[in-house]
């Protein structure tokens, strides 16, 4: 299953819904590798290196995360998703 289908089925949110604006990235850590705006990007295209980003398991990001987007996408179930996947592939 795509990641995109992943979260979608456990959380409700489609991804695909993000119409690209950024204000996402606005949220910020120290400990943050990539903006979240990225982060949909490469959740978009199926790509593994999210499940391992440094921004996925900021707990920082973590809690700013619910209300980084404007259409009221909830990043942080995003990001609880992503992180529970990781764990289930072991790649943490």
């Amino acid at each position: 299953m795509s990641l995109r289908r992943l979260i979608q089925s456990k959380t409700g949110n489609d991804i695909r819904r993000c119409m690209g604006c950024e204000i996402c990235s606005k949220v910020n850590s120290a400990d943050q590798d990539l903006p979240l705006f990225s982060l949909i990007q490469l959740i978009l295209l199926d790509d593994e290196e999210v499940l391992t980003s440094r921004t996925v398991w900021s707990d920082e990001i973590l809690v700013k995360a619910s209300n980084a987007c404007v259409r009221e996408f909830k990043m942080d179930e995003v990001l609880l998703v992503l992180r529970e996947e990781a764990v289930r592939r072991g790649l943490v």
